[in-house]
């Protein structure tokens, strides 16, 4: 199915189950009422035909029943509404499950909010903070739903997400100074052909970068862990400003080649839905580095330029030299 089919037929579905959500609240108490104990005595005529309960019992048990059934509607509606903003939002490429999701659960709870502030304008209803809560739990439990088949799915049939690099694809090349920004420049070829911005640490060295590529390069603060007090510092310093570069920058790519000046980037990227490509270092041939060890675990792709170091980083693909 075309994937502005999908959007469509998604966006339908979400918009009548919000439709829906709206006329249920738009009831009366009286009328609420009525539709809740409809509900509940279809249960409890299934209980009754297998339990040859009693009519006393019958009452008592509908009378019982009848809150927590309130209770599962509100759930039950808005884990569909989480469920199907989720395969909503995959409709757009970009970005990744974690913003497609926080997205997706935002939506949902601004949506219950709106919906309890609604009722408290209609004949003997209330808006409850409690069925807020439970609308949440509802909405994000689809959403972990959603989101657990969609990647099942994809691993099962093997659908990878691959970006086509073209002048329109953006992607964020990032490193320290010295070596490794030695290394990321051998990717020049990569950068002529897409949407690129480079990223590393000032120092007198390279100031004179910025008239070669005057607003296609930013800077982050330098820092060595030789003066670990002020490392401490320097770091939180270099988080901020790469978030602000990313805000600005929005790529769908993050490649770099270390060291521990990407981490927090890499770490930005993962969580707001960038692919992070991270090429381990050629100077590194029988050991990890300290940037390796903890971008491993957030990299889509992890890269290495020594054959040897596939034992090291058992996820890693070995492509051979940068150089």
């Amino acid at each position: 199915m075309k994937l502005k089919i999908r959007r469509i037929i998604f966006l339908i579905l979400v918009i009548i189950n919000c439709i829906t959500i709206f006329i249920f609240s738009n009831q009366n108490g009286s009328e609420s009422t009525k539709t809740s104990d409809f509900v509940t005595d279809i249960i409890v005529d299934i209980i009754q035909n297998i339990n040859k309960m009693s009519d006393n019992e019958k009452i008592v048990l509908a009378t019982q029943m009848s809150p927590y059934v309130r209770k599962l509607a509100h759930y039950s509606i808005y884990f569909l509404l989480g469920f199907l903003m989720v395969n909503y939002m995959q409709t757009f490429k970009g970005r990744g499950y974690y913003q497609k999701g926080l997205t997706s659960f935002l939506f949902c709870v601004f949506y219950a909010i709106t919906d309890e502030i609604h009722q408290m304008f209609i004949d003997s209803r209330a808006g409850q903070i409690t069925d807020i809560y439970i609308d949440s739990l509802g909405a994000l439990t689809g959403v972990f739903v959603a989101i657990f088949i969609i990647v099942a799915i994809r691993k099962i049939f093997k659908i990878n997400e691959r970006y086509k690099i073209n002048k329109d694809t953006k992607i964020l090349f990032i490193s320290s100074t010295g070596g490794h920004f030695n290394e990321l420049m051998q990717l020049k070829s990569v950068m002529d052909k897409c949407n690129y911005h480079i990223v590393t640490e000032i120092t007198d060295t390279n100031r004179n970068l910025k008239e070669k590529y005057k607003n296609k390069i930013d800077y982050l603060p330098y820092g060595t862990k030789k003066t670990p007090f002020k490392y401490i510092f320097i770091l939180l310093g270099n988080s901020l400003k790469s978030l602000f570069v990313y805000l600005k920058v929005r790529p769908q790519v993050i490649v770099t080649t270390g060291t521990h000046t990407a981490g927090p980037m890499c770490c930005i990227g993962k969580i707001l839905g960038s692919k992070v490509i991270y090429i381990e270092t050629f100077a590194n041939r029988e050991t990890k580095t300290e940037a390796g060890k903890l971008i491993y675990y957030v990299a889509d792709t992890f890269v290495v330029q020594w054959e040897e170091m596939e034992k090291l980083y058992p996820k890693a693909k070995y492509w051979g030299w940068i150089f």
